[in-house]
C-alpha cells in the first residue's frame, strides 16, 4: 500500500519543555518533508495555536497543522488531537473523553508502557473503550518498551501511531506516523486516525539527536534553558 505522506504527531515546543519555537518546528517539518505536524505541548494548546498562525503565513510552504496537546491525566499521559486549539480541557480521563466527544477530538495513549514517564501502563486494558488509538512506537524511550503497546494494538485492533516525542530539532521526524490517506485538513486527518488509516514507523534517533537531547535536558535541569514562547 502506498505511503501518501508522513506526519509528526508528537513533539514539543518552547510552549512547554521543547527547545524549538513552534514557528521553527513548522519550518523544519516542511524542510524534512513532513506533510502534517502536531505540536503536542504538555497541558497547553499554545504551541499548536502558534504553529497554526505561522503555517498561515508560510502557506503553501507549510505542513497541515493538526492541533494537539499532551494531557497529564489521572491515568497517565494522553495525546489529544482536535480540529482547533482549545482554551481549556479536563485532566480526568473519563471527563476528558466526554469533552473530546463534545469538541470533535480524539484520544491516543502516549508511550503507554514506558514506565517512569507518566505512562498509563496496564490500566490501558481497563480504559481501552475510552481511547481512539495508541502510540505503539515512541522513539525517545527504550525500544523494548514499545513492544507491549504493539501487542496491545494488534490484540484490540486499535489504530496504531508513532511519534518522535521530539524535544529538540534533530529529533523531529525520527518516527512519524504514516497516513495511508490524503487529508487536506485537520478534520480529515482526525478521521484518518479514527478509521485506522495510519501506521507507525519504527525508527530510532541518530547519535547527534541523542546528544542534542541530552544537552537540552542538562540545560533544563540546571535552569539555564531559555524558552522564548512567543518568538518564531
Amino acid at each position: 500500500m502506498k505511503d501518501y505522506f508522513r506526519g509528526e504527531i508528537h513533539c514539543h515546543s518552547t510552549a512547554s519543555d521543547g527547545a524549538a519555537t513552534p514557528g521553527r518546528l513548522v519550518r523544519l517539518a516542511w524542510r524534512k518533508g513532513l506533510r502534517l505536524l502536531s505540536v503536542t505541548d504538555h497541558d497547553t494548546f499554545r504551541g499548536s495555536d502558534l504553529a497554526l498562525r505561522i503555517s498561515h503565513i508560510l502557506a503553501p510552504r507549510a505542513p497541515i497543522i493538526l492541533p494537539g496537546v499532551e494531557v497529564r491525566t489521572d491515568y497517565g499521559d494522553i495525546l489529544v488531537y482536535c480540529p482547533k486549539p482549545e482554551p481549556s480541557f479536563p485532566n480526568e480521563l473519563l471527563e476528558l473523553r466526554e469533552w473530546a466527544d463534545s469538541n470533535g477530538c480524539i484520544l491516543v495513549a502516549a508511550h503507554p508502557f514506558h514506565y517512569g514517564r507518566h505512562a498509563i501502563g496496564r490500566r490501558i486494558y481497563k480504559v481501552r473503550h475510552v481511547l481512539d488509538g495508541v502510540e505503539v512506537w515512541n522513539s525517545r524511550g527504550l525500544p523494548l518498551l514499545n513492544l507491549p503497546a504493539m501487542r496491545f494494538a494488534e490484540k484490540t485492533g486499535m489504530p496504531a501511531t508513532s511519534g518522535s516525542d521530539a524535544h529538540v530539532p534533530r529529533e523531529l521526524a525520527v518516527s512519524p506516523t504514516i497516513f495511508m490517506c490524503e487529508p487536506e485538513s485537520a478534520e480529515e486527518a482526525l478521521e484518518c486516525i479514527r478509521r485506522g488509516q495510519v501506521r507507525p514507523t519504527l525508527n530510532l534517533p541518530r547519535p547527534a539527536a541523542l546528544a542534542e537531547a541530552a544537552a537540552w535536558a542538562l540545560l533544563r535541569r540546571t535552569g539555564r534553558a531559555h524558552s522564548p514562547v512567543g518568538r518564531t
